[in-house]
């Protein structure tokens, strides 16, 4: 059985991962030109987020 804090957990990273992916899909199709670069960065920097969390959460 999951603590309340894991549920917690994974609600919030399984949200950011729905977030990373719209904004993934609005520069796909050549949303926000003027900032795509920053904002694409910004996506790198939220999935390696996810990734480290996922696996911290495997390790504990």
């Amino acid at each position: 059985m999951q603590d309340h804090n894991s549920t917690n957990r994974e609600d919030l990273i399984l949200k950011l991962d729905q977030e990373r992916a719209w904004l993934l899909e609005n520069l796909d199709k050549g949303e926000w030109s003027e900032i795509r670069s920053e904002l694409a960065d910004l996506e790198r920097e939220i999935s390696k987020l996810i990734i480290r969390v996922q696996d911290s959460n495997i390790n504990t």
